[in-house]
This record gives structure tokens, sequence and C-alpha cells, in this order.
């Protein structure tokens, strides 16, 4: 296979990964690091900045209505964007600047997947299941409370979300930074912790990854200048123009975008029918793959010393 084909076939497997786990609670994150383990992808940092783009696009087309609505109608929303991107900045450039090395932990990423698993399967299957669902089904049937024995708060909304509420979520999409924490698996298990309205926890979300995305583009778009400044060409646009692979770099730009739409398609689905904790099945069982790769050098030690490293070796040859 050609070193083109093999390019492009990487290029699309890690814009379809970033496309669906960028938006579904699994955390891109932490499945791009284990994809760039196994197929060991150097840093490309045009590509990631195209990746970034697509799924940003994917989010602006999706959301356009409640986006305009929100310029023209219910401008308070904005505010509670801009409070809730403060902790996440905050932490975020801490996180970068100083626990840098922890983006290439795979422990870290393991324990990042197990935790997320167990917001999903107790704020977002508590909420989502069982009180969201409840309340409503008592508004509809005009039951009281005393009836279900039990006291039951409206979902928040836009006009119900506290600045303190967007904090709290800002916090939470944070430290979603470290490897193996879904942002919106972090950001709506908060929400739902918060009982917010389950659309509602959707859209704050990923307005609040607007921002993020676009940072996260700025970040590698800084790393860019710096490569080229290294490289002696003369003009940034000159050096993009003499990579071959450019136009490769823009189809996963377009193919994260397109699987960046139908992912957001689905996690809406999924959320209005209560099945977003499903998700804690796939990210448990990446927590443990996580954990047994990263120890398995000690394993392997131990087996050793039992005679029994040989034989383990044969069965996964």
């Amino acid at each position: 296979m050609s070193p083109e084909i093999t390019m492009l076939f990487k290029t699309l497997l890690l814009a379809v990964v970033q496309g669906i786990a960028e938006f579904l609670p699994i955390s891109s994150s932490g499945h791009l690091l284990v994809l760039g383990r196994l197929l060991e992808l150097p840093e490309i940092f045009t590509l990631s900045i195209l990746l970034h783009l697509g799924t940003l696009a994917s989010v602006i087309v999706f959301f356009r209505r409640e986006l305009l609505d929100v310029l023209l109608r219910r401008q308070r929303a904005i505010l509670l964007v801009i409070v809730g991107s403060i902790p996440t900045g905050i932490i975020g450039v801490i996180i970068v600047k100083y626990f840098d090395f922890l983006e290439e932990s795979l422990l870290v990423t393991g324990l990042g997947f197990f935790v997320t698993g167990l917001l999903l399967v107790t704020l977002v299957r508590r909420h989502c299941c069982t009180e969201h669902q409840l309340y409503f089904d008592m508004v509809e049937r005009s039951i009281e409370e005393e009836e279900i024995g039990m006291e039951l708060e409206a979902p928040k909304t836009i006009e119900t979300t506290s600045f303190l509420d967007a904090l709290i979520v800002g916090t939470a999409q944070g430290i979603s930074a470290l490897p193996g924490l879904s942002r919106s698996g972090s950001t709506i298990s908060a929400a739902a912790g918060l009982n917010f309205d389950r659309e509602w926890a959707a859209e704050f979300s990923f307005f609040l990854s607007i921002p993020v995305i676009l940072g996260g583009a700025a970040l590698e778009i800084v790393k860019l200048v710096k490569s080229y400044q290294a490289s002696g060409e003369e003009s940034l646009l000159a050096m993009l123009r003499s990579d071959s692979m450019t136009t490769v770099y823009l189809i996963g730009m377009l193919v994260s975008f397109f699987v960046g739409w139908i992912s957001l398609y689905y996690l809406m689905r999924l959320l209005k029918s209560g099945r977003l904790h499903y998700f804690a099945v796939w990210l448990f069982f990446m927590g443990v793959v996580c954990l047994a790769w990263n120890f398995w050098p000690d394993i392997m030690t131990q087996l050793d010393a039992a005679g029994l490293g040989d034989l383990v070796r044969r069965m996964f040859q």
C-alpha cells in the first residue's frame, strides 16, 4: 500500500473518531490517544486544525435554529456561555501549562473513561430516567406531589438557570480537558445533577463547546506557526502548499463535519429517550483496555517470573 493511501486511511479514521467522540459522551481525547498509539501517528497540526473546524461547523449547522434564536431573542444564553467559559478557560490553561504530560498517560486516560462512565450511570441515568420523566408524567396527568410521595422541582430552562449553575457546568468542562474525561459527558452530567431540562442541558453543553473548539483550533494554529518558523519556508502558505497531504486533510475535515452532524442527531435522540447512560458500557471497556495496556509490562514481568510469559506471548502472536 502506497504512503498516500495509508495516510488517507489514517486521516479518514481520525476524522470519523473525532466526529463521533467529540460529541457522544465517550471522550475524543481518550480515543485519539489510543488510536494514535495503535497507528503510531505523528502530530500533524494542519490536520488537527481542520478536524477541529469540521466539528465546529457541525455544531453550528446542527444548532443553527437554536443559535439564531439565542442571538435574536434569548440573549441570556450568551451571558451564561460567557460565565461558563471563564472556569473552563482557567482550568484548561492550568492543565495545558502545568499538566500537559498527562495527555499521553494511559493510566489517566483509563481512569478518565471509568469516571465518565460512572457519571453517566449515576447523574444522567437518575435524572433522565427517573426524576425528569416522573415530573413530566406528574404534570401531564395532573398528579399531586403528595400522591407520589416526593417533591419534584421543574427542570431548569434558560430563564431559570443561574450564573452559579453556568460556573459549575463550565468547571466540569474545564476538568474534562484531562484525557478520558468526555467533555459532553461531563457537562451533560453536571447539568443533569443541577436539574437542567434534557434538551437545554444538551444545548448548553454544545453552546459551551463552541469557544472550547475554537480555543483548541487556536492552540494548534500556534503550534503550526512555530513549525513554520522552524521550517525555513518563505511563507506559511508556501509551507502548506508544499505539503502533498493538504487535500487529504481537507477531505478529513469534511468527514469530521458529516460524522459530527450525525453524532449530534443520535445524541439528542438518546438523551430525549433517556438512554445516554448506555455508553457507560463502552467507557468501562475502554477503561479496562487502557489500564491493562498501561500495566502490561508489569503483568508480563510477573508472568515471566511464573514461567508463563512465553505461553501468553504465543497466544497473542
